[in-house]
């Protein structure tokens, strides 16, 4: 199918662009230009901001699902939310759990990629625990957290299928496999951690390059000590993940991280839980219950997060009026760097010819108008 898309506002890696036209044919882009293909249908999204599909390298789930589920069933409605929310594709992340139920979900992952999705693009799993530290858990039971052996792993990557694109680990415990890691092309991020500055850049210096839901989940930074948050703040090859929903970060500290990283450092991820998308109430992560209250996810009976029922449109959108970050900026954290980050940015993350088709138009107040995945439309509320 071939498609002309018109823009109002169009985002590219060269930045804004006005009354613009994009070429779609096939389920990539062809062109950009300013003229209409007069042989393609039009898609008018004129009235719209239209931005490149964000990409969202951790979440949990949403929707009443969960990646840990194991069911084709929960994958295929954490796609379709996804979808009407703006994302386009998705790394689903696993919590500490036992192997058994650990190897079950990376296999469903590996089982839907091959199925395919009928919105997010699923693009592999990210396995978060059970390689971590106690002290800074968070919402992973300690009883199924593991020391470091890499042939155990290996079987998990072995079930997975080449499923596996991220293992999140704390380099105190875990350091050792990043070597293993990198050499089976998966990239490392380093969190739940209560690593020295030493051990953390030890960990970069062996081919780690993520910094999981910065701040959270790891020793902070002391200025005698500046521990794991200083080595992923500083260290320029390293890029941060955030979740931007005002509640793990304050503001402030969102201005700090975006000021250490430079736009091209900040990932932007939800690290949304099952009861994204839905009201408050109790719900699970894994192993443990979970009460969610003015939409803030906490382990029941605690004051520690238990991930967070943030869109990822919405982090962008506090990028932009909490921290002043301009608007092309805060796109690049949600698409074109995550992609980076795991290795895809040659097929996606921004609106380039050659590229996918995977593209999202926003109204002023950040709504979704409109979803388009290697060229097919999945979600329009125009049409309601």
């Amino acid at each position: 199918m071939k498609y002309t898309v018109l823009a109002g506002e169009l985002y590219t890696p060269a930045g804004p662009r006005q009354e613009s036209a994009i070429l779609v044919e096939d389920g990539k882009i062809t062109a950009l230009n300013k003229e209409q293909d007069t042989n393609a249908e039009v898609i008018d999204l004129s009235a719209y901001r239209v931005l490149p599909g964000l990409v969202d390298t951790h979440i949990h789930g949403a929707y009443g699902h969960d990646v840990m589920d194991a069911t084709p069933e929960a994958i295929q409605e954490i796609s379709a939310w996804l979808a009407r929310q703006g994302v386009t594709a998705f790394l689903g992340a696993t919590v500490t759990s036992g192997l058994d139920k650990t190897a079950k979900a990376l296999k469903n992952v590996a089982a839907c990629m091959e199925a395919g999705t009928p919105g997010a693009r699923l693009l592999g799993a990210y396995l978060e625990g059970p390689y971590i530290g106690e002290k800074h858990k968070g919402a992973h039971p300690q009883e199924f957290i593991r020391s470091a052996i890499w042939d155990e792993l290996q079987s998990l990557l072995q079930v997975a299928d080449g499923a596996v694109k991220v293992v999140a680990l704390a380099p105190e415990e875990a350091g050792a496999m990043i070597p293993h890691l990198r050499k089976a092309g998966i990239k490392v991020a380093l969190g739940h951690s209560n690593a020295t500055w030493e051990e953390a850049m030890e960990a970069v210096d062996n081919g780690a390059s993520i910094a999981v839901h910065i701040f959270n989940g790891m020793r902070g930074l002391h200025h005698r000590e500046p521990g794991i948050v200083g080595a992923m703040l500083t260290d320029d090859s390293v890029r941060a993940e955030m979740v931007a929903d005002c509640i793990h970060l304050a503001p402030p500290v969102m201005e700090i991280v975006k000021r250490c990283k430079g736009k091209e450092g900040v990932i932007l991820v939800s690290d949304c839980m099952r009861a994204g998308g839905l009201a408050d109430g109790e719900y699970d992560l894994g192993e443990l219950k979970v009460t969610v209250e003015q939409a803030i996810a906490r382990v029941k009976g605690s004051d520690s997060l238990a991930g967070s029922t943030l869109r990822l449109v919405d982090a962008v959108k506090n990028m932009v009026e909490r921290v002043n970050t301009p608007l092309e900026e805060a796109i690049a954290m949600a698409t074109i760097n995550p992609a980076r980050a795991i290795g895809l940015d040659n097929e996606l993350g921004s609106i380039e010819p050659g590229k996918r088709a995977d593209l999202i138009a926003i109204d002023e107040d950040y709504n979704v108008v409109l979803t388009m995945i290697d060229g097919k439309i999945v979600h329009d509320i125009r049409k309601g």
